[in-house]
């Protein structure tokens, strides 16, 4: 079991998410949903029967090891919150054992809590007090305008006019957040903070107090500006590891080019950055003067072909170049072109190896079909581009890179990926379903 709606929660209590008293009031509440969930698994253990594996658990009613879990300090904070008694769950578990191995998680809740009316998915904070957000719409992106109810009843209690609440809810709609606009009242603006108003240290320590009530891992996002680095994200994931977190996600605003939620500003800054960026710097790698590589004769429907690729070390291709016919005829002219192209691919500045870029125009190139094709079985060439694909795909075939560490046969795994869709994160065809869950083994990213 697990929550959602925390946000609104401390909104409706006045409670700053990420503060200290935000930290107890989380741990306090997650506190309570564990204790219950385990005095209910006790009594469906008495019914019956508790989970098959607990002999040898940490639950194991002969060998009991389980202590009951604690608060990560000392509560100083009372939110009148009725009393648990955590030895009559010890006790429970000595007669009985419990029905569950585990009982609690925060699982993501992007859907239901939409539907549910919620303001904050999980655990998490508030995204924005207004935003936009991109949904499916029969397969077109429908863009639909939201602001916080619980945000402009604040303003209604604050005595704000009408015309002030429609420019601060116009302000708040460009960021996200009311923390700059000096006309909303202090006491709103310390309660209604956003992802974005919370330092990279108070989402850690709120995701760490209610791990500390968490027998599984939680679905938290520790948000970073866009000009984070990388000492700030392993300073994170540092102090995560050291507060008992499970697990830990990063959020750097921008990095990904498509998102469910955004603000007006963070599309623009993307939309200006999109116009800015390429897909890597357009420069060329420079050429030695002597290379070394190797030609490959394939007869084609248009003559014998000479594909020549040369190397630049580390068996990773460079150049190649393709003559077929004599020079200044057409023939001469498209396999130049072609040639030129994939040499174009090769030396552009990338951080994809140069095999791995040829292994791609093999896959553009082969069974182009033409219209008379030569050979049969595993010589039949369709065209000059086939032709070329096939020599490219000898070099690369015979031109293997070793591998010590290798017995030559692919994993389990990764053998699957060859039946994967694309993944919307890294575009490679590793996108699969497994566990209930679509997850890519190319860059793992997963929509769970």
């Amino acid at each position: 079991l697990g929550i959602m709606g925390l946000a609104d929660l401390m909104y409706h209590s006045k409670i700053r998410y990420g503060s200290e008293k935000a930290q107890q009031f989380a741990g306090q509440v997650m506190e309570f949903v564990r204790y219950h969930c385990m005095r209910t698994s006790i009594e469906l253990a008495k019914e019956r029967g508790p989970f098959l594996a607990i002999k040898g658990s940490i639950y194991d009613p002969e060998d009991l090891t389980w202590r009951p879990p604690k608060p990560l300090f000392p509560y100083r904070h009372d939110f009148g919150r009725p009393g648990l008694d955590w030895d009559s769950v010890v006790e429970g578990i000595r007669l009985y054992g419990i029905r569950n191995a585990a009982q609690t998680t925060v699982a993501p809740t992007g859907t239901i809590a939409t539907v549910a009316g919620c303001e904050g998915y999980g655990c998490e904070p508030v995204f924005a007090l207004a935003y936009l957000r991109h949904v499916n719409d029969n397969g077109a992106d429908l863009e639909l305008q939201y602001t916080s109810p619980l945000f402009e009843q604040a303003l209604i209690e604050a005595d704000l006019d009408l015309e002030s609440r429609q420019h601060i809810i116009a302000s708040v709609s460009e960021i996200g957040s009311c923390q700059q606009l000096e006309e909303i009242p202090d006491h709103i603006r310390d309660t209604f903070v956003v992802a974005a108003d919370i330092s990279q240290e108070e989402h850690v320590r709120m995701q760490a107090a209610i791990q500390a009530f968490v027998d599984n891992s939680i679905s938290k996002t520790c948000n970073f500006p866009a000009h984070a680095t990388e000492e700030d994200v392993a300073d994170a994931y540092r102090l995560a590891w050291e507060l008992g977190c499970k697990g830990l996600t990063v959020y750097v605003t921008g990095s990904r080019e498509k998102v469910v939620l955004e603000t007006r500003a963070t599309r623009g800054d993307k939309e200006i950055n999109m116009k800015q960026a390429t897909i890597w710097p357009e420069s060329k790698k420079p050429r030695a003067s002597k290379l070394r590589g190797e030609t490959h004769r394939v007869t084609t429907p248009l003559g014998n072909t000479y594909v020549t690729i040369n190397e630049n070390g580390g068996n990773q291709p460079f150049e190649v170049f393709i003559q077929t016919s004599k020079a200044g005829s057409d023939t001469a002219a498209v396999s130049e072109a072609i040639g030129r192209l994939i040499s174009y691919v090769l030396r552009l500045s990338s951080p994809i190896p140069p095999r791995d870029r040829m292994e791609e125009v093999i896959k553009q190139l082969s069974g182009i079909g033409g219209g008379r094709p030569m050979g049969f079985g595993t010589n039949r060439v369709l065209s000059l581009p086939d032709g070329v694909a096939q020599a490219l795909e000898e070099y690369l075939t015979e031109r293997q890179l070793p591998d010590s560490k290798s017995n030559g046969q692919l994993p389990m795994q990764m053998s699957q990926l060859l039946f994967g869709d694309l993944c919307p994160e890294c575009g490679e065809a590793a996108f699969v379903n497994e566990e209930g869950c679509r997850k890519c083994y190319g860059c793992g990213f997963s929509e769970c």
